[in-house]
């Protein structure tokens, strides 16, 4: 499978697992392989599809939930 990890903009890991992004503006929902999700405001800056990370900046909001 293609799972990947979220970091935010300072290396900290998010969300493991993650195989579901949609992003509406700034705010970006995730969903990993538990169907678990996590939304977070910001703006995702970097895809690394050769090590499966994908990070975000996030604003000062930060999670959402």
């Amino acid at each position: 499978m293609c799972e990947s990890t979220v970091y935010d903009n300072k290396g900290i890991k998010l969300m493991d697992d993650v195989i579901h992004i949609k992003v509406y503006g700034d705010r970006i929902e995730m969903v990993d392989i538990l169907n678990q999700g996590m939304t977070v405001e910001g703006q995702i800056v970097e895809l690394d599809l050769e090590k499966h990370s994908i990070f975000i900046e996030v604003d000062e909001k930060g999670l959402v939930k």
